[in-house]
C-alpha cells in the first residue's frame, strides 16, 4: 500500500529564481520558510513527488486545453520559457500510470500525457525545493481558462488523490506539493498589486482547516479582490484536501516587485 508522507503548498513566480533579492527584509521570511520545506521534504524522503500546477500556454493550447491532466513519462524536460528554469526532470511512469487510472475509475476524468513539457509553474518549485534529483508526477490543473473545474471538485480530486495514493503498490511513499497564488493579477491593469488582507484571510482559513469556507468564496469574488492569478488555488484546496489535515504557514509576504503574495505552508497528513 502506498503512503503519503508529506504535503505542502507554496506561490510560484519566475522572479523567485530571476529576482531572488527582491524586497530583501520580507525575503528573509521566505527563504527560512522555504530551507524548512527543503529540509522537511528530505526527511520524508519521498519515492514520488507528486507536483499539481498549472500551465501558461506552454504545454496546453486552446487547441487541446484539459481540465485535469497527469503526466506519465521516464522524464520531462523543461520549457525554460522567458528565461525561466531549463533542464529535464525525472518521472516515474509506473505511479503516473496507477494514479490516473485509480483516479479515472474513481469516477474523476483526468487525461494522461505521455509527453509534457514543464513550465515555470512546475519547475520554480521542484528547483526552490530541491525536487530535481527525485522522481516527479507532474499533476496539471486548469486554472487560468475558463471553464474552470469547480473548488469543490478540486476539494473532492484531492480526497480521490488520497484514495489513490493508498492504492499504490510496494509500499510507495509519495509527498504532494501544490502550487500557485496567492493574490496576483496577470496582464491586467492590477499588475504588480498584492491583496495582502486576502492572502492572509486564504491561508487563515487553510490553518483552521476550514477548506468549506473557502470553497463559497466563488470565483466571480476571487476575480475582484485577488485577482484572475489567485484562481491558482484550486491547486492548494486539492493538496490540503489530499492531506487531510491543517496547514501550518510557514511564511508569507507580498512582494509587488514580483507582482504576486507568496505563501509558503505545510499541510498535516491525517490518518
Amino acid at each position: 500500500m502506498g503512503r503519503l508522507v508529506y504535503a505542502g503548498a507554496t506561490s510560484h513566480v519566475g522572479a523567485i529564481l530571476k529576482n531572488p533579492d527582491a524586497h530583501p527584509d520580507r525575503n528573509q521570511v521566505l527563504t527560512a520558510a522555504w530551507q524548512t520545506m527543503t529540509r522537511d521534504l528530505a526527511t520524508a524522503d519521498p519515492d514520488v513527488v507528486v507536483v499539481v500546477a498549472t500551465d501558461h500556454y506552454e504545454t496546453f493550447g486552446l487547441e487541446h486545453y484539459p481540465i485535469f491532466c497527469i503526466g506519465s513519462a521516464d522524464s520531462y524536460p523543461a520549457w525554460g520559457e522567458y528565461g525561466n528554469p531549463a533542464g529535464t526532470v525525472l518521472g516515474s511512469p509506473a505511479a503516473s500510470d496507477e494514479l490516473h487510472r485509480r483516479l479515472v475509475v474513481a469516477g474523476f476524468d483526468v487525461a494522461r500525457a505521455m509527453e509534457m513539457p514543464l513550465d515555470h509553474s512546475f519547475m520554480v518549485p521542484i528547483l526552490r525545493l530541491g525536487i530535481e534529483h527525485r522522481a516527479v508526477v507532474p499533476f496539471f490543473v486548469n486554472c487560468n481558462t475558463p471553464p474552470l473545474p469547480s473548488l469543490v471538485r478540486c476539494r473532492d480530486l484531492g480526497r480521490g488523490l488520497r484514495a489513490a495514493i493508498e492504492q499504490l503498490p510496494d509500499d510507495v511513499t509519495v509527498a504532494v506539493v501544490a502550487t500557485g497564488g496567492v493574490s496576483h493579477w496577470v496582464g491586467l491593469p492590477q499588475f504588480g498589486q498584492v491583496n495582502e488582507a486576502w492572502d492572509r484571510r486564504f491561508l487563515g482559513a487553510l490553518e483552521r482547516g476550514d477548506v468549506d469556507e473557502v470553497l463559497g468564496w466563488g470565483d466571480e469574488r476571487i476575480l475582484e479582490e485577488a485577482g484572475n492569478g489567485a484562481l491558482e488555488i484550486r491547486t492548494w484546496l486539492l493538496a490540503q484536501a489530499c492531506a487531510g489535515g491543517r496547514a501550518d504557514l510557514l511564511g508569507y509576504a507580498p512582494m509587488p516587485d514580483w507582482a504576486i503574495g507568496i505563501g509558503v505552508v505545510r499541510m498535516a497528513v491525517a490518518a
